[in-house]
């Protein structure tokens, strides 16, 4: 005869089994929680970040980085990155002096660059701009040079073929002068995916044009410029002021990082100013009233949007 308090052991036991088969599993859920918690908590936005009024991120992207803050320059680029007389710069630009706001996003895994592209050029299309340059691919350039020489956002170096790039100049809205937007994603080789947004609200629609230009170098405000990439809209007024000013010199200073060595930075810099001052000479001035030095890397950027290749210009 089978004792009955047998049953009622062997069935608490079987329970108690039961008990810690669940627990065990249990336990192990609550750790995939807790990990899937600290995975949402890495994906938070950087701390201020704020979206764009006009313009939705994409789904369950983040913020990785975000600045905002007022710029004497900003280049932007209206064509490809190439070499230009030994510097590698956009092909063309346009200076817009401003407020910047510039935000960077990073895509969940999955996405790619031309979702990241696709989603925000339909927003951009709502907006009536007015397309100043686009790019995709290869045809850009190289990644490395929009991340590091236009952008100075290392994280945006990616794949070549795997970029986009647009340049646009919004509409003026009542009172508000136009702005522009320079967006660029690509996606890096571990996969991951950004897209960056550099949104410049003009505080004077003039500022970016020939007139600005003028009115920045009689203010004695820190213009620059690189070779090639001073119009003809920008050269001819200045030569007829300095046409008008005969007293008015045009000081050239070249800034550069390029080099192993001091000696050699410098040397790369006033290379910079005397192709500058070359191309001026070329276009109608006087060269007796254009001087050329070069720093070298004594003179860092003095913004973000500045690159550590340049020429400055100073008329008095």
């Amino acid at each position: 005869m089978i004792r009955q308090d047998y049953f009622i052991e062997s069935e608490f036991m079987a329970s108690w089994h039961r008990m810690l088969k669940w627990g065990r599993q249990g336990l192990v859920v609550g750790w995939l929680g807790l990990l899937a918690a600290q995975a949402v908590s890495a994906a938070e936005d950087r701390p201020g970040a704020i979206d764009l009024e006009s313009v939705m991120r994409y789904p369950h992207s983040w913020i990785v980085g975000y600045s905002k803050a007022p710029v004497p320059e900003y280049r932007l680029a209206t064509g490809s990155m190439k070499k230009i007389n030994g510097v590698i710069s956009p092909e063309y630009a346009q200076y817009i002096s401003g407020q910047l706001t510039r935000i960077t996003y990073q895509l969940p895994r999955g996405h790619n660059s031309t979702d990241a592209f696709n989603h925000f050029k339909r927003q951009f299309d709502n907006l009536g701009p007015e397309v100043l340059f686009r790019c995709k691919g290869r045809s850009c350039g190289n990644s490395n040079q929009w991340a590091n020489v236009q952008f100075g956002i290392s994280r945006l170096y990616g794949v070549d073929r795997e970029q986009f790039y647009l340049a646009l100049k919004l509409p003026a809205m009542g009172s508000e002068p136009a702005s522009y937007l320079a967006f660029y994603t690509v996606i890096r080789g571990n996969k991951r995916v950004y897209a960056q947004l550099d949104l410049i609200q003009s505080s004077d629609a003039a500022a970016s044009g020939a007139a600005g230009f003028i009115a920045k170098l009689e203010q004695g405000l820190r213009v620059f410029r690189q070779p090639g990439q001073l119009s003809q809209a920008e050269v001819e007024p200045l030569r007829q002021r300095m046409t008008d000013q005969p007293a008015l010199r045009l000081t050239l200073v070249g800034h550069s990082d390029q080099g192993a060595t001091p000696e050699q930075y410098q040397a790369s810099s006033l290379a910079l100013a005397e192709t500058l001052r070359q191309q001026l000479l070329a276009q109608g001035l006087d060269g007796s009233r254009l001087t050329a030095y070069g720093v070298g890397s004594l003179a860092p950027a003095y913004a973000a949007s500045v690159p550590n290749q340049r020429v400055e210009l100073l008329l008095r």
